[in-house]
């Protein structure tokens, strides 16, 4: 991959956005798809926050799910997957007790299990389409988890999006296994692609697109991968006095 590529963003609208401004003003070339919508599922007092040790959030969309619905009991701790979903915490007014910086699941639970001791009780608040990771390798560490989907994910319908999804060379950012479906589903060429982590870069491969995985799950590393340009880093909000 080569420096001066057009960067197609495939998040949802609202995410992709922040993306897209950063990106801009670091002089890169940007092509908005939105592949995905959120809705959510859960309303006030639905989420199960008694008798919660740790809350862990392995997206920025979990986090801004669940503080509009529910609020992190004073008994709880929270971790975060990596410094995307970090940011979003710090904006809701929480707080990030380990300082993960995780790819993916898998990742997150080895992290976690080596830094807190087993027995106790976790809260994984997220969407309804859930990977096996990291329930499966937290539960066999001795902890117990409980799964709250707060939001589904679905991809924008085929009549809604354009009849060419990319120009020549550019280079495709997928940040989920889901939006990799969404486009695989939707169009046949399969561009370069940058995934933010094994897990979407798994997605991609199986798809058949050509993939480069990110070194850490956030832009910066995403758009290292691609071979462009750096971006800085965002500053990171404070999280209070």
């Amino acid at each position: 991959m080569t420096a001066g590529r057009r960067i197609v963003l495939t998040r949802e609208a609202q995410q992709i956005r922040p993306w897209a401004e950063r990106l801009r003003a670091a002089g890169h070339d940007v092509c908005e798809l939105p592949l995905l919508r959120y809705v959510a599922l859960a309303g006030p007092g639905d989420v199960p926050t008694g008798g919660v040790d740790w809350i862990v959030f392995t997206s920025p969309h979990a986090v801004e799910a669940f503080f509009a619905v529910a609020a992190v009991p004073a008994t709880a701790q929270v971790a975060c997957l990596g410094a995307g979903t970090r940011t979003a915490l710090l904006a809701a007014g929480g707080r990030d007790a380990l300082g993960l910086e995780c790819r993916d699941g898998v990742e997150l639970a080895a992290a976690f299990t080596a830094r807190v001791a087993a027995p106790a009780a976790v809260l994984l608040p997220g969407s309804a389409k859930r990977l096996a990771e990291p329930r499966r390798s937290l539960e066999a560490a001795g902890f117990a988890v409980t799964e709250i989907a707060l939001y589904d994910t679905g991809a924008v319908p085929a009549d809604e999006l354009p009849p060419e999804p990319c120009a020549a060379g550019d280079v495709v950012f997928f940040a989920s296994p889901t939006a990799v479906g969404a486009f695989a589903g939707a169009w046949h060429v399969r561009p370069d692609c940058v995934a933010i982590g094994e897990t979407t870069a798994t997605a991609a491969r199986e798809a058949g697109f050509p993939v480069t995985t990110a070194a850490t799950p956030d832009l910066e590393a995403m758009v290292l991968a691609a071979g462009l340009d750096p971006i800085p880093a965002p500053a990171t909000p404070r999280s209070g006095s």
